[in-house]
């Protein structure tokens, strides 16, 4: 502690990550929230099991959705007390904070720990209260109702902690049942980059007789989840300096070596389709392609309009720009080229019209000729991402996995039209997903897994239809149909799918284990070789939260029907989501599953892109643990609720992941300020 820097200044006491994964001091739950937009994780060897505590291994890992709202969880492997086989328990923590009270009062939040689990032997409710004073002391004051045998969180507990510096924090506790003295360390802020910390966590003493056998310990990392946001007005005074010296001299130029000069520096930057010309004598139109920035099409489009804004000054007042997928048009901005350049400048306000609703775009308004540049026709674009099968907290161990490589194909052919092809690269497998292992039928296997046919075309009113025909999982021929409708602002969206599968291969007829097969009622029920998936989803995006809540409704592919709800909140291009699943199969009792996810960008901001070929990652991959709620046992009931949905789709492909709107655009604004100034 004597080599940190000592000079830091002080600091109000931070939010910390506890052992018991949700924010707090050592065992105890505190009033102050995980910052939001901030992952938490943290390794400890301090296990609670219902026999009392014990060292194991300990993962917790937590995030701030919103100022008021964590979520955490614990996933906790431990020896039994016979000295056995591994025990693993997986459990989710909420706390909401309690708004509309002044800071200077005091903080107030509720919360829940170990919720809804199959088997939660640590469920426990609280109240808590924590007041700031002397500008470095908090003091925490709660009440509790809790499952917990050693009778932590049961009643009444506190807590005090001081930070004298921001690396350091002293905290003491009363948790109901124990006291314990704890030390956490963390590195200062502007030690690493991108305002990632390291911690540590250690329990300096405790009443509780057992935990003074052991040193019980936590390492830990903090990282903000939208590393790439950046809102710096001195970058774009930096930049607005030099974009002084590509300004045009020439005021003399005509419109057409303006245009011929656009299509240039759009050619060069990657952009495909592009073409340009006169919607009227005022307003220079433009339309094209991006497939180099894939990460979020809100960069390319910032990068479009910067180089209109500053290349066209001298003709044209106005612009019209086309945005394009596979030559069908699937957004229209339009604005005055001065605004737009000084939104650029000197920060003035954002003012675009924006529009999905393309269907008369199809029907060019020029009066003159376009010439096309960088054509897309042909072109094979391979995508690539790790496949990833997992098994978390189940009785086999703390976590199995079956990796493989997917790599996907795309090649357009027509307005609208493109063929793709998927295959799997099967990697590696931990013990379990090995051939004869429990897991080995979920394994992922070598082959080619998907190849289809899709036409994509445009409907009035913001509607798009993609129709699909192909092969599915290797063995099933399927032909599928989907609908999407956005509204004007983009708040809304509507997606109708419906697909019928057929096996072409007949599945091998199985037995029940144990039992003689040479009666008939020893064999299971034939597999279907036809399975129709029908689905209906709405979504909601708020531009004030950054977020989305999604309702899908409809039968999936195991045939199992009933309703998924997903809250999607967003940070940059990482995003985390909470589902609730609910569906049940006909004549069998209904599953319900809690999961938590994310998904991160697996490319950079600019692709890999030439006149031939394209290569890149998947723009948004995606990861969720899913465990059973509301039974006596957490059995593994995989595929509830799974949509059948491919990676090339109306979402993906078309409309940047639902990020494609004009209420995404302006609570982006400052992004499409970034993308122009760090392109060039």
């Amino acid at each position: 502690m004597a080599l940190l820097p000592a000079i830091t200044v002080t600091a109000e006491p931070e939010a910390t990550m506890s052992f018991q994964g949700y924010s707090g001091l050592i065992n105890t739950p505190t009033a102050t929230l995980f910052d939001e937009g901030k992952f938490y994780f943290q390794y400890g060897n301090q296990v609670e099991t219902r026999d009392g505590y014990r060292n194991g291994d300990n993962y917790n890992f937590g995030v701030g959705l919103w100022e008021y709202v964590e979520v955490s969880g614990r996933l906790a492997e431990y020896q039994d007390t016979d000295g056995g086989n591994g025990l693993t328990d997986l459990s989710a923590n909420i706390k909401i904070g309690i708004p509309f009270i002044p800071k200077d009062w005091f903080s107030l939040a509720v919360g829940m720990q170990d919720v809804g689990g199959a088997a939660n032997f640590f469920d426990a409710k609280y109240a808590v209260a924590s007041k700031n004073l002397f500008e470095d002391i908090n003091i925490s004051l709660g009440m509790g109702q809790s499952d917990s045998n050693q009778g932590r969180l049961d009643g009444v507990f506190a807590g005090i902690a001081w930070q004298p510096y921001q690396w350091v924090k002293l905290s003491a506790e009363y948790d109901a049942a124990d006291t314990q003295l704890g030390l956490h360390l963390s590195s200062p802020k502007s030690w690493l980059s991108s305002g990632i910390q390291l911690t540590t966590d250690i329990l300096i003493s405790s009443t509780n007789e057992e935990l003074k056998d052991d040193f019980y310990y936590g390492l830990g990392l903090t990282i903000p989840l939208d590393v790439n946001d950046t809102n710096n007005s001195s970058l774009y005074r930096e930049n607005n300096i030099s974009m002084d010296d590509i300004k045009p001299t020439d005021a003399n130029r005509s419109g057409v070596v303006e245009r011929l000069q656009v299509q240039e520096l759009l050619a060069k930057e990657g952009f495909e389709s592009i073409k340009i010309g006169e919607a009227d004598q005022n307003t220079v139109y433009l339309e094209l392609e991006n497939h180099v920035y894939n990460r979020n099409q809100i960069d390319g489009l910032g990068v479009v309009l910067g180089i209109l804004s500053k290349h066209i000054q001298q003709n044209y007042s106005h612009f019209k720009l086309v945005l394009k997928e596979r030559e069908v048009p699937i957004l229209v901005v339009k604005g005055n080229l001065a605004e737009y350049d000084g939104f650029l400048r000197d920060n003035q306000p954002l003012k675009l019209d924006i529009s999905t609703d393309t269907f008369a775009s199809q029907r060019r308004d020029t009066t003159a000729d376009l010439q096309d540049s960088n054509s897309i026709w042909f072109k094979p674009r391979l995508t690539f991402w790790p496949g990833l099968v997992t098994r978390v907290g189940t009785e086999f161990g703390v976590f199995d996995a079956s990796v493989a490589l997917i790599s996907h194909l795309e090649v357009p052919l027509w307005p609208g039209a493109a063929v793709t092809a998927q295959h799997t690269k099967q990697i590696a497998e931990t013990k379990d997903f090995e051939d004869g292992e429990y897991f080995a039928d979920d394994k992922q296997t070598t082959g080619l897994k998907e190849y289809s046919f899709h036409q994509t075309f445009s409907l009035p009113y913001s509607v798009k239809n993609m129709s699909s025909v192909g092969r599915y999982r290797e063995t099933w021929d399927y032909y599928s149909n989907e609908v999407r409708w956005q509204s004007y602002g983009g708040s809304h969206k509507v997606n109708l799918f419906a697909a019928r599968y057929e096996n072409q291969e007949t599945p091998e007829r199985e037995y029940y284990d144990g039992c003689n097969i040479l009666f008939p009622a020893c064999w299971k029920e034939p597999e279907a070789t036809e399975r129709d998936v029908v689905i209906a989803k709405y979504l909601y995006y708020n531009a004030h939260f950054d977020a989305s809540a999604e309702v899908q409704v409809g039968q999936y592919w195991q045939q199992d029907k009933g309703v998924v709800v997903k809250l999607e909140r967003m940070f940059g291009d990482v995003t985390l989501n909470l589902t609730y699943k609910d569906t049940k199969v006909d004549n069998e009792e209904a599953n319900q599953f809690v999961g938590l996810g994310f998904s991160i960008p697996l490319t950079p901001r600019k692709d890999y892109n030439n006149k031939y070929f394209q290569v890149r990652g998947k723009p948004k991959w995606r990861y969720s643990v899913n465990t059973l709620v509301g039974k006596d046992h957490n059995r593994l009931t995989p595929g509830s609720g799974d949509t059948t949905q491919r990676f090339y789709n109306l979402d993906s492909a078309f409309y940047n992941n639902n990020r494609l709107s004009s209420a995404y655009i302006y609570d982006n604004a400052d992004r499409l300020k970034e993308a122009y100034y760090h392109a060039r």
